[in-house]
Formats: structure tokens, sequence, C-alpha cells
């Protein structure tokens, strides 16, 4: 009877510990975490002689940040070619013209989720905007 009450006791104090571990913890705090995709981006403009160069910082929130920066190095290429891309996609008027930043901003970030699959890019940042 002793070894009964004993097993009971064990299974419902291994519930208890399981139902805490599992349901009752929080869970992780997401941190914010930069990311440099490289040192600039340098590439001509749709339709016009001039070349464009900046420098851009990725601002994640994530609550695995090992691993976040992990993986983005592992596909460091594709996000310079996405970045690349998104920006040989404008003309000089739309690089020149006010607030562009804001929009290539979230064109950037929505041509990087969409196209790798990430859910964590807070924003990003223009380190230099030069338009020669």
């Amino acid at each position: 009877m002793k070894k009964v009450i004993i097993i009971i006791v064990a299974v419902l104090i291994a519930a208890g510990a399981a139902v805490y571990f599992l349901f009752l913890t929080p869970p992780p705090k997401a941190q914010t975490v930069f990311y440099t995709p490289g040192d600039y981006f340098v590439t001509n403009i749709k339709d016009s002689k001039a070349l464009v160069k900046t420098t851009i910082v990725l601002e994640l929130s994530t609550t695995e940040p090992e691993k976040t920066t992990a993986y983005l190095k592992e596909n460091n290429h594709v996000i310079r070619d996405i970045i690349v891309f998104t920006l040989r996609s404008k003309t000089e008027d739309e690089l020149r013209s006010q607030g562009i930043e804001d929009s290539l901003r979230k064109e950037i970030v929505q041509n990087l989720e969409s196209k790798m699959g990430l859910d964590y890019i807070t924003t990003i940042y223009f380190n230099d905007y030069v338009i020669q």
C-alpha cells in the first residue's frame, strides 16, 4: 500500500512539474539583434548611368539570436541578392524622391520576408545612401 501511495505522489509531482514547465512558464523574451549583410552595396540604377551606394543594417527581433544570425550568415548571398535587385528595380527619380528611404525600407523588408520566409526583421537602417 505504501508503494502505491509513493508511486501516486511521484506521478502527481511529475505531472505538476510538466504542467508548470509546459504551460505556466513565460515564453522567452525577444531580443533586438543587428545584422550587417556585408560592407556596402553598389549597383546601377534602372534606366540610368548613375550608381547607388548604400550600407544596410538589419534590425531583428528574435528569441534565438545565435541561431538567427547563424542562419543569416549562411544565407548572406541570398540576402545581398534580394537587396541588390530591389535597389536595381528603382529609377533615379524614385531613388532621389522625398521619403524614398521609408518606402525602400519597407520594400526591402517585404522582399526579404517573402523570398526567404523570415518573420523577425523589424526594420532596416541605411548607414549611408549615395547616388552618383
